[in-house]
């Protein structure tokens, strides 16, 4: 009884774990899309952040008109780095990542494939 829950649970998993990999190829579209748009944006926003620190007219104006704005502006800038660094380091993994995904699941496909013909022909289901 033990040996068929047990076989039971093995197959919930498999299932669970095909459906994941299945979802993530149908999204796979989604994700390029992602990590395209963070390759080319969050360079974007690093450079203007770096122009805009670098131009220390522009800081000395917020600081002289309003210190407190001033602080607030620096904030922003130094998490507008921190993020688009962030933001562009995750997109050229995952984009890594995806670019050889297509070949590893079609590689599993036909493996899954090969090995549900090799339980049909030996178990005859």
């Amino acid at each position: 009884m033990a040996k068929k829950e047990e076989l039971s649970g093995r197959d919930s998993l498999l299932e669970m774990l095909d459906s994941l990999v299945y979802h993530v190829n149908m999204e796979r579209i989604w994700f390029n899309i992602l990590c395209i748009t963070s390759i080319f944006i969050a360079p974007i926003s690093l450079f203007f952040t770096i122009f805009m620190m670098l131009h220390s007219g522009i800081l000395r104006l917020m600081f002289r008109f309003d210190f407190p704005l001033g602080l607030v502006t620096m904030a922003y800038f130094i998490i507008n780095l921190i993020v688009a660094t962030l933001w562009l380091a995750v997109g050229l993994k995952e984009f890594r990542f995806l670019s050889r995904w297509n070949y590893r699941f079609k590689r599993y496909f036909s493996l899954k494939e090969q090995l549900d013909k090799e339980l049909q022909r030996e178990f005859g289901g």
